[in-house]
């Protein structure tokens, strides 16, 4: 099993005088979170880490854009994937079913010009069923729970 830092609105979190730990599916959530936030190519180090998602905030919306940013978001998780079965092969015992993402089962995509939301249906291991939510652009990123009407 591994873990990480766990991270609160963009900063380590603390519980008291220690850092904050997550594990499980917790840890796969903040991981994908973290993956589908982070620029495309900032990382020298995690050269497949990231999306281009930023980009499509404030440009023109066409009727492509909802399939452009869909298949944008599926090529990160499966990054990821790919990354997560390298990992496996390599120490299985390092890795929990409930931190392996085992199936993508929905990608939801509301596009407006100034922001992106996207929300993701996932699987675990341990076949439990998790919901990512992220927020790119002006609007999404003031308040990521909010949601436009459709």
């Amino acid at each position: 099993m591994s873990y990480s830092l766990a991270i609160a609105d963009g900063d380590l979190s603390r519980r008291g005088s220690q850092l904050s730990l997550v594990f499980g599916v917790n840890k796969l959530k903040q991981d994908l979170n973290c993956w589908l936030r982070e620029q495309f190519g900032a990382d020298r180090f995690h050269v497949n880490m990231g999306s281009i998602l930023q980009e499509f905030v404030g440009s023109v919306v066409s009727g492509s854009t909802q399939v452009e940013v869909q298949s944008e978001v599926m090529r990160v998780l499966q990054n990821y994937q790919a990354m997560q079965v390298r990992r496996f092969r390599e120490n299985p015992q390092k890795l929990s079913p409930s931190e392996l993402l085992v199936s993508i089962d929905d990608v939801e995509i509301t596009v407006n010009y100034d922001a992106v939301w996207v929300t993701v249906r996932i699987r675990n291991g341990s076949n439990e069923s998790t919901t990512i939510n992220v927020a790119s652009g002006q609007t999404g990123l003031r308040n990521p729970t909010y949601r436009p009407r459709r």
